[in-house]
């Protein structure tokens, strides 16, 4: 299976990495710093119960220079959607799929907008925490790491791609029926907790030991769920509560990528997550006032470091 990964940030990285070790031709489209590690040092994993070090990747800051693949994982920040979609035509094909593991609801619309109308691409979700630590390492502190994605009526591209993960450890895939809904309950718990551990700059222990941070962690769950069934999304009304246990269930020392981003001065996507929580609940009349304080409160920083 030919593989290109479209973005080989911390989530990128690591999946390709377990890719490439269950045996997929994985081709890794990358920039700066981290592009000429991977190509002189490869690729590092550092993660408590499975690291992995792979000496030799092919990476490129050039998706010509790969040609047509079976898969592209398109795993970029969303802000860079619009420009990434554009410059990765030359590796879609006419079987070519395009699995978008992007954070919010909107990704694969975003995608599609700028892509042949050919084109097929498949939402899918990702629950894992990577972050790169330094060019060429990864770091995944443990927890979850599974792909849910669009079974598209059986493709066999992406049965190809859950076969591939059957046999290895850091990496599983499992295929749905249901994007729409798997992309909004990963929107909950994805929006609530970038919300919570950036605007409280904590990280997960600390805020559910603490009763007014974790109301405050429930209240953006919450109004999620409330904007995803005005949305007409069918929702379980179990799922603020299993939300919640997933969180308490993390590493004390969790905490998102957007609050990564935060410390690091990079920009954020705030705009994609409690920023889309926040416009929607304007658009179907539904409240959102802690949504709606994480984006004002982040608004600012949107762009990375403020000037000045």
């Amino acid at each position: 299976m030919r593989i290109a990964i479209m973005g080989s940030g911390g989530v990128g990285a690591y999946v390709g990495a377990w890719l490439q070790r269950a045996g997929a031709e994985v081709n890794f489209i990358a920039r700066g710093a981290h592009l000429a590690a991977l190509r002189e040092d490869g690729l590092r994993i550092e993660h408590p119960q499975q690291p992995l070090h792979l000496l030799q990747v092919s990476a490129t800051d050039d998706p010509g220079a790969i040609g047509p693949v079976d898969l592209v994982i398109f795993c970029v920040k969303l802000f860079d959607t619009h420009t990434a979609a554009r410059g990765m035509a030359p590796l879609i094909g006419p079987r070519t799929r395009v699995l978008t593991l992007q954070n919010g609801i909107d990704s694969v619309e975003m995608i599609r907008r700028q892509l042949d109308a050919t084109a097929t691409v498949l939402a899918g979700v990702i629950y894992v925490s990577a972050f790169i630590e330094r060019p060429g390492v990864i770091r995944a502190p443990g927890g979850m790491h599974l792909i849910v994605a669009d079974r598209a009526a059986d493709d066999e591209t992406m049965a190809a791609l859950a076969r591939t993960t059957r046999d290895i450890p850091g990496l599983d895939v499992s295929l749905t029926d249901e994007p729409v809904r798997i992309k909004w309950e990963k929107f909950v718990i994805l929006s609530a907790f970038s919300g919570a551990t950036s605007l409280l700059r904590a990280r997960a222990g600390a805020i559910l030991g603490s009763p007014e941070a974790s109301a405050f962690l429930r209240q953006l769950v919450d109004e999620v769920v409330a904007v995803g069934s005005a949305q007409g999304v069918s929702l379980r009304s179990e799922l603020a509560d299993e939300v919640m246990a997933k969180i308490a269930a993390m590493p004390a020392s969790f905490r998102s990528s957007m609050a990564e981003d935060l410390e690091r001065g990079n920009r954020l996507e705030v705009e994609w997550l409690s920023g889309r929580v926040h416009s929607l609940g304007q658009e179907l009349g539904v409240q959102t006032p802690a949504h709606t304080a994480v984006y004002r409160g982040l608004v600012l920083h949107k762009n990375g470091v403020i000037a000045g």
